[in-house]
């Protein structure tokens, strides 16, 4: 805005004092509108209605999980590679909670409850699940009755196989056998 605009914006404010009550009133109010007109205005992107069930891009589920396809992958500020990046992340199949989307990016949140922009191009759909508690017993069946086949620790990543009443069925390393819903981040 140039300085000559602001002069003439501060002068019709000035001479709005020499006015009656009701046209005042009219000067102050028509003053503060072009003032905030003219006041810079951070970015906007266009971002998922907080109750839309289905992504304005994909049209899949929201919020959905996915996971990282790459090694690294830079969580950014915004929807754009001109926004900051805020993590690096550099662990491959990491779960991650979409919800938002614009463009061929999306809005994630991921299981510290962190949240930011990747590019659509670092997802995959395969569904893995990170180990939320310090040791959970990988069991042979779906119930808590079910033998123990083994225990893992927290932050073990498993691949999701399929998940019924309260238990997922999961891979790790091969070896698989069933997990409860409670117990991971990404099977929800």
């Amino acid at each position: 805005m140039s300085l000559r605009l602001l002069q003439g914006m501060t002068g019709a404010c000035n001479s709005a004092s020499a006015s009656t009550g009701l046209t005042m009133l009219l000067r102050i109010l028509i003053c503060l509108l072009l003032l905030l007109s003219t006041a810079p205005s951070a970015p906007v992107w266009a971002v998922e209605d907080p109750a839309a069930t289905s992504g304005s891009v994909t049209g899949l589920p929201l919020p959905r999980f996915v996971s990282l396809k790459a090694g690294t992958a830079n969580l950014r500020a915004g929807p754009g590679r001109k926004y900051p990046v805020r993590w690096v992340y550099q662990r491959q199949h990491l779960p991650v909670q979409v919800i938002g989307e614009h463009d061929n990016w999306r809005e994630i949140r991921d299981p510290w409850g962190d949240e930011g922009w990747l590019h659509s191009s670092l997802l995959s759909g395969r569904r893995t699940a990170m180990v939320k508690a310090d040791l959970v017993a990988v069991r042979d069946g779906s119930a808590d009755a079910a033998a123990v086949l083994m225990y893992l620790e927290r932050r073990v990543i498993v691949t999701v196989e399929s998940c019924q009443d309260g238990w997922c069925r999961i891979n790790v390393d091969g070896r698989a056998g069933w997990l409860p819903v409670a117990g991971l981040f990404g099977a929800q």
